[in-house]
């Protein structure tokens, strides 16, 4: 790992390579698959929820407009777009391992 303090897309490929039979190149591909997959499960209005089994569940949120204030001129108002957000909700078993359960 390249800092103690983050896990990247490699580091789970790595992982990935020694506890399958992949070389690290392929299991790179298939964390980048599986990340696509959940981006595209997220802005797919069909579903607009991902959930993955024993780890949690992504869901798409938009937040309206407002009106907002201006932080360096705090007299002046300003418009906030609409925007989405991803929210993610662990699983029990997610939490269970997260708090020594």
């Amino acid at each position: 790992m390249a800092d103690k303090n983050i896990i990247t897309k490699e580091d789970l490929a790595e992982a990935l390579a020694k506890g399958g039979r992949l070389q690290k190149g392929e299991a790179l591909k298939d964390v980048e698959l599986i990340f696509a997959e959940i981006a595209k499960g997220l802005v797919d209005p069909e579903y607009g929820t991902v959930k993955v089994a024993g780890f949690g569940s992504f869901t798409l949120s938009v937040r309206p407009a407002r009106t907002g204030v201006n932080p360096s001129n705090p007299a002046e108002k300003i418009q906030i777009p609409e925007s989405k957000a991803v929210k993610f909700k662990p699983s029990k078993t997610l939490k269970d391992i997260v708090n020594n359960k």
